[in-house]
């Protein structure tokens, strides 16, 4: 068994549960017993003396057949003396007056299908005999459950999602067999570990094992039908994790606000095999969407999944009422919601699977050596000492919080989605676009944008009545896809910075790559917006204001947050038809770049709508002024025209005599660095990773200059060209390129 595979396993039965089951065990070959005879478990116990209490059990309860040889078995054996302990402690005069149920419940976790000697319950392997000795060092002792006899009877459930009745079937308990093997392989001790779950209890598994809160007097007595192990006291019945919540009322806000994610599965299989016994058409198992299935017994209801049913055991963490009430008031309050049943569904289900460990059964140790870690990959950050409820459990393990801390996924930069009542659509599109994981590390630096629900709303979002985002199309309204979804993400982070600069000018590239932020003096746009500086009609400033969000007035944990001020809508990625589109359709000779583009045509680099030697890269264009190339031309200082003039109306003349095409159109192309032939990840800005020498699309040697506060060019030995500041040096960028204006000829 590959272990990497199976742990990718085990997250996915958290939030994809099968629901395979069949009532009929098959027996494998390496669970027959032993050889020699010695007279069935019902007989060894008989003739042993002093077990009559736990037999007079058995033959109360419907198991005496199994004993007496109709099946193989393990059992644990309690003597007279614990069971009378055990009776005396539950309020029963004597075994024959309990509940004929509670009795099958209790006799039934004593009795482990199939048979177990003791190499097999130290280090239990789902393939048996098959394994080789260097596979059974695998993960051993950590298949530590084992299938018993002992179930709940069905019962009568509310379906919340339609409101109707259902029988609910229960799966029969595993019993936790807790060997040195066991705590020799998590590398944790195992007498302090085990003893903190069970006080009362004393480990003395140092050569063998503990089973659940007993101690085993004596190992391995064979009889015909199983092996035998006698017990030092009644194993009390463990409940899921589910059930033992449910008990406590100091934690009853974290099981109410956990039901309301309660689903029940119709199962044909234990419907058809058992319903009509149980007078019912119809059976189901109980678990929950998207978390953690605690009130399952079994983490798979498969009972041919002995790799997953043996190891697997959830941990859960539950806060206080208290301790979630607390954290109410410091977090959601303030984003204003006005009680915690009103957070939203989503926002409530990150929260409570930030207090989930879906892996295996968890120890103190595990937790202080920080092995323990939540499904968003963060450590659970408290003191095991400090808590004081705590339990072990037919499926997993509990622990009781007095006090938490800030989640680490709602303490890190995407915090706001989380805090803010109108900020949830950006936190669903941050789900549903599978990215929201990647937020959580503290070990990288993010500077993140969120937009309110009423700019996405005017974006032309929606939720859908299943809570999915969803946006107009021609065809009407759709969820919008996954790669929409990643995009509106990327448009709104940049990474590795510490926050925006309140003052002076900043280019953050965003994490969609070829999109910008562009802030001045406090303010921010995308270069999406900033690109409509140059159409001839735009007034005003494509720049809005930016408010910080901080944590309780600190940063977050992993960065910034900021609210921005954009009432059209959100930060979109540039969608117009490109740069090349721009240039070659341009014939309003407002535009800033129009003369250039007029030159271009006079050497035929235009065809249509397209420059053909740009078509299929990505290129940046540093392109002269109207006034630079209006001084160029009074002095024929551009290759191949001569006599050229620009009119009144910024029209560019010359006589066909003194056009030269192909020249100017080889020295046109000098003003271009493509991806063709230059290494372009980012287009040009102070600060950007540009530097040193490119080449042009003629072949020429371009030097790019940054220093820091400027940017210049120079093609070849020739003159410097500056980067005119007009624009704050701001690159106007574009979805297949981008272009500076400079304030002369190269």
């Amino acid at each position: 068994m590959k272990k990497a595979t199976f742990t990718k396993a085990v997250f996915w039965l958290m939030v994809v549960p099968l629901f395979l089951f069949s009532c009929e065990d098959e027996m494998d070959k390496h669970y027959e017993p032993a050889d020699w005879l010695r007279g069935s478990a019902w007989e060894v116990l008989s003739e042993a003396g002093n077990y009559t209490t736990f037999l007079k059990g058995v033959e109360l309860s419907d198991y005496k057949p199994i004993l007496e040889g109709k099946g193989v078995l393990t059992v644990m054996a309690p003597d007279d003396a614990a069971f009378a302990a055990y009776l005396k402690e539950a309020g029963y005069p004597s075994i024959s007056d309990m509940d004929k149920n509670e009795l099958n419940k209790l006799i039934g976790f004593h009795l482990i299908h199939y048979s177990y000697n003791k190499e097999r319950m130290i280090n239990y392997r789902p393939r048996g005999d098959q394994e080789t000795d260097e596979e059974k060092a695998v993960d051993a002792g950590l298949y530590y459950k084992f299938r018993t006899r002992s179930n709940d009877a069905p019962t009568v459930e509310i379906d919340r999602t339609n409101g109707k009745y259902v029988t609910v079937y229960h799966l029969d308990r595993f019993l936790p067999v807790f060997s040195y093997q066991f705590f020799n392989t998590k590398g944790i001790d195992a007498k302090s570990n085990y003893e903190y779950f069970y006080p009362n209890s004393t480990w003395t598994g140092a050569n063998g094992f503990n089973v659940s809160g007993a101690s085993v007097n004596e190992y391995e007595i064979i009889a015909d039908n199983g092996y035998i192990y006698k017990i030092d006291r009644v194993l009390k019945p463990l409940e899921t994790i589910y059930t033992e919540l449910g008990k406590k009322e100091k934690y009853s806000t974290f099981f109410n606000l956990y039901n309301t994610y309660s689903v029940y599965e119709y199962d044909e299989t234990l419907s058809k095999d058992y319903g009509t016994t149980l007078g019912v058409d119809s059976l189901y198992l109980h678990y929950h969407t998207d978390l953690a299935n605690i009130a399952s017994e079994w983490p798979i209801a498969d009972y041919r999944a002995m790799s997953i049913l043996t190891f697997v055991g959830y941990s859960l963490f539950a806060p206080s009422n208290s301790a979630l009430n607390a954290f109410y008031e410091r977090f959601w309050k303030k984003g204003g919601y006005e009680s915690i049943e009103e957070v939203d569904p989503l926002v409530m289900k990150h929260l409570l699977n930030q207090f989930v460990y879906g892996a295996s059964i968890a120890f103190p140790e595990d937790i202080k050596n920080g092995k323990i870690k939540n499904p968003y990959g963060t450590v659970f950050n408290f003191d095991p000492a400090e808590v004081k409820d705590r339990a072990i459990c037919v499926n997993g393990s509990f622990y009781g919080l007095d006090e938490i801390n800030d989640p680490p996924l709602f303490g890190a930069v995407v915090g706001p989605a989380f805090k803010y009542k109108d900020a949830t659509f950006f936190l669903y599109t941050l789900d549903e676009s599978s990215m929201l994981n990647s937020f959580v590390s503290a070990d990288s630096k993010y500077t993140m944008l969120i937009p309110r629900d009423l700019q996405m709303e005017n974006a032309g979002y929606s939720m859908s009545s299943n809570k999915k985002l969803q946006e107009e199309t021609p065809d009407g309204l759709a969820e919008v896809g996954s790669s929409k979804l990643q995009s509106i993400v990327n448009m709104h982070t940049i990474n590795g910075t510490d926050g925006l600069k309140a003052s002076g000018t900043q280019v953050y590239p965003t994490q969609e790559a070829f999109n910008y932020l562009f802030v001045k003096d406090g303010m921010i746009t995308t270069n999406a917006l900033f690109n409509r500086c140059v159409e001839p009609d735009f007034t005003g400033t494509p720049f809005v204001d930016i408010e910080e969000i901080t944590n309780d007035g600190s940063s977050w944990s992993n960065g910034k947050a900021y609210f921005y001020d954009y009432s059209d809508g959100i930060f979109a990625t540039e969608s117009t038809d490109g740069l090349q589109h721009a240039l070659a359709i341009c014939n309003d000779q407002r535009y800033p770049y129009n003369t250039f583009v007029q030159l271009m045509k006079k050497a035929g680099m235009i065809s249509g709508n397209i420059i053909p030697f740009l078509s299929g890269n990505r290129f940046i264009a540093f392109i002269p002024t109207d006034e630079a190339i209006k001084t160029a031309l009074a002095s024929d200082l551009i290759p191949g025209i001569k006599g050229g003039s620009i009119a009144a109306d910024g029209s560019l003349s010359v006589k066909t005599a003194n056009l030269n095409t192909t020249t100017l159109r080889v020295y046109l192309q000098s003003y271009f660095l493509r991806a063709s032939e230059n290494a372009l990840t980012t287009y040009p800005y102070p600060g950007s990773t540009m530097k040193g020498t490119y080449t042009a699309a003629n072949g020429k040697q371009i030097r790019y200059t940054d220093s820091g506060t400027s940017l210049s060019v120079q093609m070849e030995d020739n003159n410097v060209a500056n980067v005119i500041s007009k624009y704050d040096y701001f690159p106007f960028a574009y979805k297949d390129g981008c272009f500076h204006l400079i304030d002369a000829i190269l």
